[in-house]
């Protein structure tokens, strides 16, 4: 799971650059945390390179929900016995975002 984990910081870093400039997207379409509810790359990017203390906040909140859903996500696994199988297509998940 550390690699995913890698891979999803990798993935939602907001750069600097004008990459996400434009890009009005939420960090991830699949999340439902406050941040990815109200706010654009396009924004935090905005926020990160103006040294507002918003932008880390709301990076913040995202990650935070981030983990609390996988923690979720993990123990229904571990009720339905079927752990093993969450890891493997976690790390699928992760891994194909990668390409």
């Amino acid at each position: 799971l550390k690699e995913a984990l890698e891979e999803k910081k990798k993935e939602e870093k907001v750069e600097t650059t004008a990459i996400n400039k434009e890009d009005f997207t939420p960090l991830s379409l699949d999340c439902d945390c406050y941040t990815c509810k109200n706010f654009s790359k396009a924004y935090i990017r905005h926020l990160i390179t103006c040294d507002e203390v918003l932008g880390g906040r709301l990076l913040s909140i995202h990650n935070t929900r981030f983990l609390i859903k996988l923690t979720e996500d993990i123990r229904e696994a571990i009720k339905e016995d079927r752990l093993l199988e969450f890891r493997s297509e976690f790390l699928d998940k992760y891994k194909s975002k990668e390409k």
